[in-house]
This record gives structure tokens, sequence and C-alpha cells, in this order.
């Protein structure tokens, strides 16, 4: 099996590899776009565009602070439904709405409107 591999000038190469390493690189590439995907969607700006002290960014939670938004987490997280926390979980490792669909083999409507009413939820307990 033949892949299209970026090399480092920028240029593309066909390489033949086999279809395990074919899949594991189409898996990958698709959990590195997932997670650029969500990064682009919360973050409003890039730390590297601001100006900023390093040592203002050094704030670390006491044991207490842990263990209370541990317990905080736990607590959202038991509100949801059972489905809602399943496909919320898979939405949050990456996967789209079309793929959790046909995991499960459900509607990708009912799958999205599921993953936003768990968002929901988490924001109002969180």
């Amino acid at each position: 099996m033949f892949i299209k591999y970026q090399l480092a000038d920028g240029t593309y190469a066909n390489v033949e590899v086999t279809e395990e390493v074919a899949e594991y690189l189409s898996e990958s590439n698709r959990e590195i776009a997932n997670s650029d995907r969500r990064y682009r969607r919360r973050v409003a700006y890039h730390v590297e565009t601001t100006d900023f002290d390093a040592g203002s960014l050094a704030y670390h939670l006491t044991p207490e602070e842990i263990l209370l938004e541990k317990e905080r987490h736990e607590i959202a997280w038991s509100k949801l439904t059972e489905t809602q926390r399943r496909r919320a979980e898979l939405w949050f490792e990456g996967y789209t709405y079309r793929e959790i669909a046909d995991m499960e083999g459900a509607d990708y409507s009912s799958v999205g409107q599921s993953v936003k009413a768990a968002v929901e939820k988490l924001k109002k307990y969180l």
C-alpha cells in the first residue's frame, strides 16, 4: 500500500507501507486534526502572541483545592445520563459526532444533541 508522505522540506513522496502502518498513521492524523480543531475552538488567543511574565503562570493548587476540584468534576459528571457521559467522553477524546454515531449505530443528530446537552450540564455544574 502506498501513502502520500510530506517530507521535511514540504514536498510529498509516495511511500510503500504495510496496511497496519497506514492505518496507524491515518488514526494518528485524525487524532491530531481533532485535537487542533478542539484547541482552535476553545482558545481565544495563542500564548506566543501575547507578552507575559512566565512566573505569573506558575500558580499551583494546594492539595485541598485539588481535592475540591476533583469532587466538583465527579459531581458534574454524575449529573449526566449514561448515554451523555459515554458520548461526551468520546467527543472529548477527539471523535466527531459522525464517528460516535457510527460506533453506536445511532443517528448523527441524536449524538449531537446528546453531547451538547452533556456539555451544557457540565458547564452548569463546573
